[in-house]
């Protein structure tokens, strides 16, 4: 697999429009998180080599073909969700968007030839996201440097007296993202239309939900604290020169970013390198050459470099979408935001979708074909058995229906990867034992889903240690299983 593959399998849409989400939302600290995600592969890369270096050894155990092929259905969810939220954001149902999806990428997995139109779809993607990128810094008319300066220099991020929130108003669902709405001020919401809105507010140590029917043109007032439940449908004003619920205090305040403790960044770090390894380490050929390692370098850095790109012209020129928390989906009203109602911005949003459709598309090709590099000696039947493909696309697309985090999806199949497939690539002399190689994946798939368990049942009430296990499973999984292999390893017979 060539560093095209490589990039369509790292890359989903479920990574990379995320990124300029979590730079979005914690400035440094979101950069940290991108600034991972591109060095994962490359240590992914020296695990090949020595992976390499050791031979191969023999077939891979059953196991891990079956934990891979769930990996690998879990991240397509994660894309499907993506793909949902993108069209549903445009004002369609969710559901066509997964579907249309869904059935592409079922339809490629039955084409034998599918391997030949990678590339051409990698090539739309990356004109569907840079050319939009360059059009609204055009826009802007400052270079990227000089936007993150103006964005750190801002005393707060407000609603423009042009912003659609300010005017003729917006539906709440475009805004709530994965909470309610939480004001930090005094502000006055106005309907567009008629409906019902819920306000929890909180005097003292007791809290009080309040609703109100509001036709057209009718107020209330909200208190710094209250939170806004989402209401679908319903249409509201914001106040022109407010601060925009869910922005940061100001631009110094998200240059600063957030202290984030050392064991959260090492749990991400792990879960992302792990996954890396045990996606991308078996697919490298054996000795890759400083070109390929190069073009997957160059791949991963224009990947960072875009999601900076378009979340600090978002923060400049788009406060808006801070607004109730940033998700993937809402950086699509981007151009919108900057360029205005014009042909225009929804040519760019067009542009944006094909290019996140494209993704989706190239990396089901190269994850099928991640898959089916596993069944060497079947001839990667396993990459084109249709029945089984048919049910990972119909359950995801399922699944998918119902709106969950797409990241920490992501990082959950990461995880579980890391996990149970990495172990045999740290440790090839032992990970070519079949019985070892098993044991040890199973081993750590059962710590991992142990502490996943307990961190979701019982992740406030836990401390210390085993908060950060919990809370990144793989942190404990990964050494346990690595563990379990070494001794396995040595005892078994030569």
């Amino acid at each position: 697999m060539g560093p095209p593959g490589l990039l369509a399998v790292w890359l989903t849409p479920a990574v990379w429009l995320t990124l300029p989400a979590l730079i979005l939302a914690g400035g440094p600290d979101g950069l940290w998180v991108g600034l991972a995600a591109v060095v994962a592969p490359l240590v992914a890369v020296l695990a090949g080599g020595r992976q390499a270096r050791s031979g191969d050894g023999g077939p891979v155990p059953l196991f891990h073909v079956a934990v891979l092929f769930l990996v690998v259905a879990g991240l397509i969810w994660a894309n499907l969700v993506v793909v949902g939220d993108l069209v549903g954001r445009l004002g369609a149902p969710r559901w066509h968007g997964i579907a249309i999806a869904a059935a592409g990428g079922l339809l490629l997995t039955a084409w034998r030839g599918a391997e030949r139109v990678a590339v051409p779809l990698l090539v739309v993607t990356l004109g569907g996201t840079v050319v939009p990128l360059l059009l609204v810094a055009l826009a802007s008319g400052i270079s990227p440097v000089g936007a993150w300066g103006a964005v750190a220099s801002r005393t707060g991020f407000h609603f423009a007296r042009q912003s659609h929130w300010v005017t003729e108003g917006r539906d709440l669902r475009l805004a709530h993202g994965h909470t309610g709405i939480v004001f930090d001020e005094e502000h006055r919401i106005t309907a567009s239309g008629e409906g019902t809105l819920r306000l929890y507010s909180k005097d003292g140590g007791s809290g009080a939900e309040r609703e109100w029917k509001l036709s057209p043109g009718q107020s209330i007032l909200a208190r710094p604290g209250d939170r806004l439940e989402p209401a679908p449908g319903m249409r509201v004003r914001f106040e022109a020169d407010k601060r925009v619920p869910g922005a940061p205090s100001s631009g110094i305040a998200w240059a600063a970013g957030r202290r984030v403790p050392a064991r959260d960044a090492l749990g991400l770090a792990v879960t992302l390198m792990g996954g890396a390894i045990a996606l991308l380490a078996p697919a490298l050929p054996p000795r890759p050459s400083r070109l390929a390692v190069g073009l997957l370098g160059s791949g991963l850095v224009l990947a960072l470099f875009w999601a900076q790109g378009w979340a600090i012209y978002a923060a400049l020129g788009a406060p808006d979408v801070f607004l109730g928390g940033v998700t993937a989906e809402g950086l699509l009203d981007v151009p919108r935001l900057v360029l205005g109602e014009s042909a225009g911005a929804l040519r760019l949003q067009g542009l944006l979708l094909v290019g996140a459709f494209a993704s989706f598309l190239a990396s089901t090709i190269a994850l099928r074909g991640r898959v089916a590099r596993v069944d060497a000696p079947g001839g990667g039947e396993i990459g084109r058995d249709l029945g089984l493909w048919a049910m990972a696309f119909c359950g995801a697309g399922v699944a998918s229906l119902w709106p969950v985090d797409p990241w920490a999806l992501v990082l959950l199949v990461l995880g579980a990867a890391a996990s149970a497939l990495a172990p045999a690539v740290l440790l090839p002399r032992h990970g070519t034992q079949p019985r070892a190689a098993t044991l040890a994946g199973c081993v750590g798939l059962t710590v991992f889903a142990l502490l996943a368990a307990a961190g979701s049942v019982r992740g406030r009430a836990l401390d210390g240690l085993l908060a950060v296990a919990a809370g990144s499973p793989a942190v404990a999984a990964l050494p346990a299983a690595l563990g379990v292999l070494w001794l396995a390893g040595r005892r078994a017979p030569e």
